[in-house]
């Protein structure tokens, strides 16, 4: 997707592991691997927002269910989060067999131990997001609400931010291979969107 997609504002948030937040913000990982959070229902994680800044969270986060020691440092208090990297979905797939994650590993941080439990937990599967991302030279530190509390995927901010001076983690030519890389794996096995 080019830059036209970005939208002016947006105020819909992904909570996902800090450390996976910090290697999408380096541009160490070009897709979101999600199954659900415990307060999406039988129904599980739906890949509605075609846009999302990311929300960083140490809920259930273990360094060891990354492939290096990724790990953002705590802000002063938990009732604050940091808030500066945009991602804007570029492909959505379902992925029901686990030899085509495992094609996917160069795409992301998570340890293949992490993603089979991940995959294996309640239904086998998994939901594959091919993202690229952006980000603010400074962050936005803002409280956190009732509202935002729980094991839940998406979360929306008090109001909606501005995208204006965002700059791409990766270039054109390392997005474009990026995307290549993952239709690729999808289309060994026959999975895709």
């Amino acid at each position: 997707m080019a830059s036209e997609s970005i939208p002016e504002t947006c105020a819909i948030a992904f909570k996902e592991w800090a450390g996976v937040c910090l290697a999408l913000a380096s541009g160490r990982q070009s897709v979101i691997v999600r199954k659900g959070g415990i307060a999406e229902g039988p129904g599980g994680f739906l890949p509605e927002h075609p846009a999302f800044w990311l929300y960083p969270t140490f809920v259930h986060e273990a360094e060891q269910g990354l492939k290096s020691g990724l790990s953002l440092p705590r802000l002063a208090d938990e009732l604050t989060i940091a808030i500066d990297t945009l991602i804007v979905v570029e492909s959505v797939s379902r992925v029901d067999d686990m030899e085509t994650l495992d094609g996917l590993t160069n795409l992301h941080v998570w340890t293949g131990e992490t993603i089979r439990q991940r995959f294996n937990y309640r239904k086998p599967g998994l939901w594959v997001l091919g993202v690229r991302a952006y980000r603010r030279p400074e962050s936005w530190i803002f409280p956190v609400t009732p509202a935002q509390l729980g094991c839940k995927s998406w979360v929306t901010l008090e109001s909606a931010l501005s995208t204006s001076g965002l700059v791409p983690t990766r270039t054109d030519t390392e997005s474009a291979e990026d995307r290549d890389r993952l239709a690729t794996a999808l289309s060994a096995r026959g999975s895709g969107s």
